[in-house]
This record gives C-alpha cells, structure tokens and sequence, in this order.
C-alpha cells in the first residue's frame, strides 16, 4: 500500500489478537503474525492493499479433514489424500470424486440464527479439464453451480439460515454429472461475503479483527485536512461500514466520521463537537460492491466535502471544526465492529482542505 505523505508510514499502529491467513506475494496463502498488517496479493502477485477485516467464525469443523466422521457422505463419495499442493503450499487438499446429482458430502450446523446471512466458502479445482459443482444447504435444499478449472479458486455460496436443517453441501446437483475435484478448506460464516481463510479443527475457530490506526503527531494539522481513500470493496456488504474516523479522546464527544450505509447505499458523514452532533447527513454518493473507489475527504471551519464519482458532496456551513482530534481509526468503527472487510490500496493526506477541482481530480479513479 503506498503512503503518499511520508510521516503516515512511520505513525501506522496495527492490532490484532489472532494471525490472520491471506496470499502473498507469492501466491502462497501464508499466516501473519498476531499484530501484523495484511498487505494481501493477488494470485499474480500482484498488490491489492491492506485488508481490513472486522471478527469472524468459521462454524464448521475439520475445515481441512473432510474424512473426518463430522463430515457426512452420501452414497458413491469417495475422498482421500491429494499429492498436488493446497493454496497455502501444505499437502493438505483432498480430492473428492461426486457421482452425480444431490450426493455429496456435508456438515449438519445449529447455533445460527433464523433468517440471519451466512456464506459458505470452499478452496476448489478440478482433478482435470473443467467440473461443474454445486454448494448449498445453509437455506434448506438450496443450491448454486459453479465451473472450475485446473486452478485452485475460492467458490462461495451467501443466503439465509433455514428454520429447520442446515448442512452446508458439495455435490453436483445443478449439473448432475459426476465429477472429480480438490478442495481444500470449508468455511461457514456470518455476513454476505466470506472474509480471509479461518482453519478449524475439533471445534469452530476465530480470527480476531483488525484495528488499524494512525497516531496524529506533527504531520496532523488540526482544524482543517483532507484525506483520499483508494480503496476495494468488498462484493457485498450489510449495515453501516467505516472508511474513517477522526476523534478526541471518546467518539461521543468530538468526531468527523465517514462511512458506508449500506441500506441507504450511499456514503454517511457524521461530525460532533462537544458531545452535541453538528452534522449527521447522507450524501449520495453510491459506491459499486467490488469495484475500486478513490473518496475525498476534505474538511475546514463551514464546511465537510467528500469527492466521489466525479462529484463533490458538501455539508451544510455554520460551524467551527473541533481542533482536539487525538484519534485516527482505518477502516472500522473504533477498531472493533463495522469493519470495510476490503482493501485500502493506497491513502494520501494534506494538511488542509483541498480545492473542489482538486477533490474531483483525486477521486476518479
């Protein structure tokens, strides 16, 4: 991720209480260490920013031991070992051999809530050639076909726990012709959109979320900045998710929020000053699930701007900016909920409030 104003790099503060599984530059799924950024590559190597991610489970057990008895088979399954590398470089993949049709192998879950979004993820490649798979069963019989080819890639299926049985399911259903695959890790998770890799075994595991955050020592300049956010959004979202905050010593008292409202979809700004809000308002400004965004955010005495999509969006005036901002937090809210689950590709920083041509320059993309 590139720092275009030099200081940030130095004041960047990362933590997180778990490692964390992401590509590198390699291509090679590899665990960073408790603590450390997740500066995430594509699969050619290629950098796609920091990834923050807020907490996560994977429900399901054995994510990696798909012999394991909680893993059940349908008549005709057969899995065992593979001798061809898993994403992250260990000898742990399995191929699975489907007969065709509705059977398949799957893990019966409880403890979700009704009607609540899971995704369910698996690592996955063909044998050989091409194969059609199927996932499904968080939402009753429900099922979704995918084609992969000799390359490992992550499929996923997102929808609603069912009232009654759910077994997240691999078969060929949709297709109904037999096929021959290597997987590797199954993962069941709360949201829409399944977050970096979670490896359990004889009970669900964790991963702990991210913080990240700049300290605003002498490169800050209080009353008046702007900030520019290059980022890759998830492809999908719930709820209201953080860009950025700026505040004092508590979010209740001074604060210049900016995030995401997903019902709403459009960009939400939020200032406080001396515990009374100033300016609590939605700007309109749509932003597209998984699609790289450049957002402005300028702010003065009078004024918040936000440059997005070759637009800027403006507050109402009337107001001074609190001068007391102690607090800088990336991508969640207050590093402990609301995360963006994307990558921040790269962030720029001037310590005044840039023109409007300016923002509109910066903010396209």
């Amino acid at each position: 991720m590139g720092l275009r104003y030099q200081p940030l790099a130095a004041c960047m503060r990362f933590t997180r209480a778990s490692t964390k599984l992401i590509r590198g530059m390699d291509g090679v799924l590899t665990p960073q260490p408790i603590d450390a950024p997740g500066y995430e590559y594509d699969a050619l190597g290629r950098a796609r920013g920091l990834l923050i991610e807020g907490a996560a489970t994977n429900f399901l057990r054995y994510s990696t031991a798909f012999d394991n008895v909680l893993w059940e088979k349908n008549a005709g399954i057969s899995i065992g070992p593979s001798a061809i590398a898993a994403p992250d470089g260990s000898m742990s993949a399995m191929v699975l051999d489907l007969p065709g049709g509705a059977d398949g192998i799957y893990q019966n879950v409880g403890d979700l809530s009704v009607g609540a979004v899971y995704s369910f993820a698996v690592w996955m490649r063909a044998v050989s050639g091409t194969a059609d798979i199927t996932l499904g069963g968080i939402d009753g019989p429900s099922a979704q076909g995918f084609t992969v080819d000799e390359s490992w890639q992550r499929v996923s299926v997102s929808e609603p726990a069912s009232g009654t049985t759910r077994y997240p399911k691999i078969s060929t259903a949709v297709s109904g012709v037999p096929a021959s695959v290597l997987i590797w890790n199954a993962q069941l998770e709360a949201g829409p959109v399944p977050t970096s890799d979670i490896i359990s075994n004889g009970i669900p595991a964790a991963r702990s979320p991210d913080q990240v955050m700049l300290d605003p020592g002498d490169w800050f300049a209080q009353g008046a900045g702007t900030f520019v956010f290059d980022l890759e959004p998830p492809p999908a979202w719930d709820g209201i998710w953080r860009i950025v905050q700026l505040s004092s010593a508590s979010l209740n008292d001074d604060h210049l929020d900016l995030g995401y409202d997903s019902d709403a979809d459009q960009l939400r700004i939020s200032l406080r000053k001396d515990g009374t809000p100033i300016v609590t308002q939605s700007l309109y400004g749509t932003l597209l699930p998984g699609t790289r965004a450049r957002i402005a955010l300028a702010w003065e005495d009078d004024v918040v701007a936000v440059g997005v999509n070759g637009a800027v969006l403006k507050s109402p005036d009337g107001f001074a900016m609190p001068r007391n901002f102690t607090h800088i937090v990336l991508g969640s809210y207050d590093g402990t909920d609301k995360h963006l689950n994307g990558h921040v590709r790269n962030l720029s920083y001037w310590p005044e409030r840039l023109s409007d041509a300016r923002l509109l320059a910066l903010s396209t993309v």
